[in-house]
Parts: structure tokens; C-alpha cells; sequence
């Protein structure tokens, strides 16, 4: 088991038990810090939030991009206005 396997279970059992970050922590012998950026990480995973990809296709005359949301939600753009494109990234 590697290190976010164990402390994503840990996360699911403190989720379990009632008790308070602090509480959970002392006999596990982590940082309520540590432990708190692990709560954060896990929640992220669940939601599906990541990176965005990207993928650019060029042409001869135009550029091509399409925004992958995590999702599935695909968005293709056609231009060169970078401000668009990081309007597109952004609403994720």
C-alpha cells in the first residue's frame, strides 16, 4: 500500500469514527497539518477535480484547441486569443 492509499484510508476511517482532526491524529501519530492537506487531497479525488487537458491541433491558418473538463465536457475552440482559451480552462 502506498502512501496516499494509507492515508486516503485513514481519511475514510477518521470520516468514521466522530472524532475531531486533533483527536484522530494523536494515537496515529500524524500532524493535524498533514493530516488536514490529506482531507483536502481526498476531496478533490472524490470530486474528480484535476488537471485540465489540453490538446492542440495547428493548421496552416488557424489554430484548433480543445478543453477536456473532467467530466467528459469537451469544448473546441478555433483562434488565437489566449485570453478565450484561459476563460475556457478557468471555468472549470
Amino acid at each position: 500500500m502506498d502512501q496516499s492509499e494509507e492515508m486516503f484510508n485513514l481519511v475514510r476511517q477518521w470520516r468514521k469514527s466522530g472524532l475531531s482532526q486533533s483527536e484522530f491524529c494523536k494515537p496515529h501519530g500524524i500532524t493535524v497539518a498533514k493530516f488536514g492537506y490529506w482531507v483536502g487531497k481526498e476531496k478533490l479525488v472524490e470530486k474528480g477535480a484535476g488537471f485540465v487537458r489540453i490538446s492542440a491541433q495547428r493548421s496552416a491558418t488557424d489554430n484548433a484547441y480543445e478543453v477536456i473538463y473532467p467530466n467528459g465536457v469537451k469544448v473546441n475552440y478555433q483562434g488565437c486569443d489566449l485570453t478565450v482559451l484561459s476563460e475556457l480552462i478557468r471555468l472549470y
